[in-house]
């Protein structure tokens, strides 16, 4: 079946990888892989029931302030390097992926070409409050609904945020095909019946393949 619309996530596949982003980051404040994969802790893990959620995971939902994450972050780093790291002078405005991400020009352009087809185009994304000069840096305008997990309390690889944008689209999840460079948030799309692609750095294949399904 044709999609009715195709939803985009926005860091990786819109604007540069916020990931690759965030080790450039680490790499310039010196600070060990490990460490930043024990401060954010597992992607698309679901607390247990009665277990606290990650508190990264609670940024991204917007019911954390980053300023409160990143003082959390500082005192796991300092309580593994030492007093005089650069590190104990972070704040808040120095972590930000977004602060130099372009626009994927291929991507953008294959929005602005789904919708001369008649086909619908949402975004879809897993965001944070202090970061929204995103909107910025692409076309907002060529995507309608905007569903950013910082706004609705949700976070993909939840079931729900998919079918909240599905609703907003007002379209069944079968009808719509999502686009992502998280293979866990590809599998959750999957999950509730949408058609998902994983975006990977190749996106003249990326733009192949989903003109080929249109």
């Amino acid at each position: 079946m044709q999609p009715k619309a195709v939803v985009f996530d926005v860091g990786g596949v819109l604007l540069g990888s916020p990931f690759l982003a965030a080790l450039r980051w680490a790499e310039d404040w010196d600070i060990p892989v490990t460490a930043l994969k024990k401060i954010f802790g597992d992607y698309a893990r679901k607390p247990e029931q009665g277990e606290e959620p990650s508190l990264w995971h609670e940024v991204e939902c917007g019911r954390v302030g980053l300023s409160e994450f990143v003082a959390q972050m500082k005192r796991e780093l300092l309580s593994e390097l030492s007093p005089e790291h650069k590190a104990s002078n972070i704040s808040a405005k120095d972590f930000d992926p977004f602060s130099d991400a372009t626009p994927v020009g291929l991507m953008v352009e294959l929005s602005s070409q789904i919708r001369a087809k008649g086909i619908r185009t949402a975004i879809l994304t897993n965001n944070v409050k202090e970061w929204r000069q995103w909107r910025d840096r692409i076309p907002i305008e060529l995507f309608d609904p905007v569903v950013d997990s910082c706004e609705v309390g949700l976070r993909k690889p939840d079931p729900e945020i998919y079918l909240l944008t599905c609703s907003q689209l007002g379209l069944a999840p079968w009808e719509c095909l999502f686009l992502d460079d998280h293979p866990d948030n590809i599998e959750g799309a999957r999950a509730v019946g949408m058609e998902a692609l994983l975006v990977s750095g190749d996106f003249e294949a990326t733009v192949m393949e989903v003109h080929s399904r249109l």
